[in-house]
């Protein structure tokens, strides 16, 4: 793994990082991962192009809020790569309306999960081939989730009727509302005959 680490570091080292710079872990399993948090997302895309052209491919992307009671407008956006086999996990943050760079045009699979990412978190990305909404009506503001329930939280299957059942009763106190957001929700009757 030490060659792919080799290959890695110089890419890495080309653009600005957070203070943790690039660091490399070794399990005692002996696995090796390599981690890193760009200090400028805009040099996402260069960097997932220098990754490209090495044969990086890209596994998948996860979003979160690292401190949404606080900074309920900043999100961190997790890219998760790997040459061979050496994953190598790529951070940036994001706050308000700044827009992420799509890196669609180099790694086709980041097509949907940069759309959930304007969708579901209202997280904006710039220069995305296909912008269109995944799942929800367009009468249904972007970030609905990031409002209702943590992204982590939605996509743990085994809390899926508990997450449900909060969404639904935080539609119904926000209809009340007319400055808030309201989404139609299918029943438990409806969710469990589908």
């Amino acid at each position: 793994m030490k060659h792919l680490i080799d290959i890695i570091t110089p890419l890495c080292q080309q653009f600005p990082l957070t203070e943790d710079g690039l660091h490399v872990d070794v399990s005692p399993q002996k696995l090796w991962s390599a981690w890193l948090t760009l200090a400028n997302k805009d040099d996402l895309f260069p960097l997932a192009e220098a990754f490209h052209k090495e044969g990086v491919r890209l596994a998948t992307t996860t979003v979160y809020q690292p401190d949404p009671k606080n900074r309920p407008d900043c999100h961190e956006v997790t890219y998760h790569f790997m040459l061979e086999g050496l994953p190598v996990t790529v951070t940036v943050s994001v706050t308000g309306d700044e827009a992420l760079p799509s890196i669609t045009s180099l790694y086709p699979n980041a097509d949907w999960e940069e759309r959930e990412l304007m969708e579901l978190c209202n997280v904006p990305v710039s220069n995305h081939p296909n912008p269109r909404r995944l799942f929800l009506d367009e009468s249904v503001n972007a970030g609905i989730f990031d409002k209702y329930v943590a992204m982590s939280e939605l996509t743990d299957l085994a809390n899926a009727d508990a997450v449900w059942k909060r969404i639904r009763e935080e539609c119904r106190t926000s209809e009340a509302d007319a400055n808030t957001d309201t989404i139609s929700l299918p029943s438990a009757n409806q969710e469990a005959s589908s």
